[in-house]
């Protein structure tokens, strides 16, 4: 008999579309902020938010890009898009790619 899937179970038709909007936000800041050239920033975005197995996913992704890539950029994640002249287009970013069906 099957296993049955955890509580939190997040099936790859919904984790897949989210982990890649987190890589794309994740190399716009690198780019943006860190002036990494848009394609070695892709390739670490891809790196640090790699695919998951379903009894670990969330590990990465629940922190967030901003966070993730201002911790690596700079040792600290408490720094804010407005600390660069960043919020509003920042904002745009997020809603881009994670409110696109709103």
């Amino acid at each position: 008999m099957a296993e049955a899937p955890p509580d939190d179970w997040w099936p790859d038709e919904e984790y897949v579309p989210y982990l890649e909007a987190e890589q794309r936000l994740y190399a716009w800041v690198l780019v943006k902020v860190g002036g990494v050239e848009p394609d070695e920033a892709t390739r670490r975005a891809v790196a640090r938010f790699h695919y998951e197995p379903i009894d670990r996913r969330g590990i990465m992704t629940h922190e967030g890009a901003w966070r993730v890539a201002m911790a690596d950029l700079f040792g600290n994640h408490a720094r804010q898009p407005a600390e660069f002249g960043l919020a509003s287009e920042y904002e745009a970013e997020l809603r881009r790619l994670f409110h696109h069906d709103e």
